[in-house]
């Protein structure tokens, strides 16, 4: 039983893109589907039994209807082959309000052969039961954690009122943890089982390993701890929230598959792409994955990253500038040059020769030139800032940024919030 693990496809991020003539939207949402291509083509040769989509399949939460489409195509695509494939609802899937339907949910109201939703609607329906593919090797049991929504997890809890923020957090991960543990309880152990979750979870490996889905998620999230996976009843579990792909280093398989392209510069040196294992159900739980080297990471094409750095030291940083460019590989990639010189170096560079040596690229995110003691205002991630974000919203990111202590956000964003109130701003 073939399986393909993928996550946090983002359709939808355009920055350091180029418009497409031919089509409605730029490079860089072409290079996003090419890679979401590269999955299915590979899924319809290698005859995959199964596609796990561990959340995000759009950056915005409410992703237009061009996006939606692009999106539906290449599930169409694993439709029609008869591939079972399961959609987890991420954190960018769900709406802004209340009420409104997730970004996945057409699937199920279509009635959509072969593909199945992984939401809390599932457990009011169903309890708290996993739900079962139908694969051409056999059934393939999946148990799902869903993004956290502290809302509806803590609705009908009546302690909640008056919690701080980490009592809250901690709340919602014991409850987390009961619907994992829930769900294993009512696993088949003779049959395949995976768990897959979009979620945080609390561990070294994953918190020096985050990548760029930190500036894309406003506010903080609960997150859960490696020890509440309830590892030793599945074969397999498949984790979406960050975008590095990561081995969890369990002894059950346990990665994030990561993101399928890099989003900015700060996931330039990263593998991008899907994991591919293998489950043989006619062994026992715990014996079922192994052997050919797999689970692994299968590779797709992606839009390189490219910084260009120097420190001036001679009389001419134009020359310096110039030859590191052209020792770099610019060619069709997205490049940023940053010059570390001195006031007197500065009058003497000369930008166009510079950028001239760069019209090969795919899109020059900037040169910029740094003075000694130089002190640049904060400027989130080209393309981090989320749609609709609120001014509260945007100081917690500045908490991010700044790395401001845990202990001191609440008494700062209280302080915050009572200015706000004072001067009149919207905080919606």
């Amino acid at each position: 039983m073939r399986i393909l693990h993928f996550a946090d496809l983002h359709i939808g991020v355009e920055t350091y893109g180029r418009p497409l003539p031919d089509r409605g939207w730029s490079s860089r949402m072409q290079d996003f589907l090419d890679a979401f291509d590269h999955l299915v083509e590979y899924a319809l040769s290698e005859r995959a039994d199964a596609v796990i989509f561990a959340g995000d399949a759009y950056k915005a939460r409410e992703p237009s209807q061009t996006h939606q489409r692009e999106f539906a195509r290449r599930i169409q695509r694993l439709s029609a082959a008869g591939i079972p494939t399961f959609l987890l609802v991420g954190n960018h899937d769900l709406p802004n309000a209340e009420g409104r339907a997730h970004a996945l949910e057409i699937y199920r109201t279509l009635g959509v052969a072969n593909v199945t939703i992984g939401d809390d609607s599932w457990f009011s329906t169903h309890g708290f039961a996993p739900q079962v593919l139908e694969t051409r090797a056999g059934p393939l049991q999946v148990a799902f954690l869903p993004w956290p929504q502290v809302s509806r997890l803590l609705a009908a809890d009546p302690v909640v009122a008056g919690m701080t923020i980490e009592q809250v957090h901690k709340k919602v991960e014991e409850k987390m943890t009961a619907l994992i543990h829930d769900q294993a309880a009512k696993l088949d152990p003779t049959v395949p089982s995976i768990l897959t979750c979009h979620v945080s979870v609390n561990d070294f490996l994953v918190n020096s390993n985050q990548g760029s889905e930190q500036w894309m998620t406003v506010g903080t999230a609960p997150t859960l701890l490696k020890s509440n996976l309830e590892q030793g009843h599945f074969d397999y579990i498949a984790l979406g929230h960050h975008h590095n792909n990561i081995d969890l280093q369990m002894q059950t398989p346990c990665y994030y598959a990561g993101s399928m392209q890099p989003v900015d510069f700060g996931e330039k040196d990263q593998k991008k792409g899907f994991m591919v294992f293998d489950i043989d159900p006619k062994k026992r739980l715990g014996e079922r994955i192994g052997g050919s080297g797999l689970p692994a990471l299968r590779e797709v094409p992606t839009r390189r990253f490219v910084t260009v750095e120097v420190k001036a030291t001679g009389d001419d940083p134009t020359a310096e500038v110039c030859i590191a460019i052209e020792k770099a590989n610019v060619a069709d990639a997205i490049v940023r040059v940053e010059v570390e010189l001195s006031a007197e170096q500065l009058r003497q560079f000369r930008i166009p020769e510079a950028r001239r040596l760069l019209e090969s690229a795919h899109y020059v995110a900037g040169i910029r030139t740094v003075l000694p003691n130089d002190r640049r205002p904060f400027n989130l991630p080209a393309g981090s800032q989320p749609d609709g974000v609120s001014p509260s919203e945007m100081l917690d990111l500045w908490f991010k940024h700044t790395q401001t202590e845990e202990a001191r956000r609440p008494k700062l964003m209280a302080a915050a919030k009572d200015l706000m109130r004072e001067t009149g701003v919207v905080d919606a």
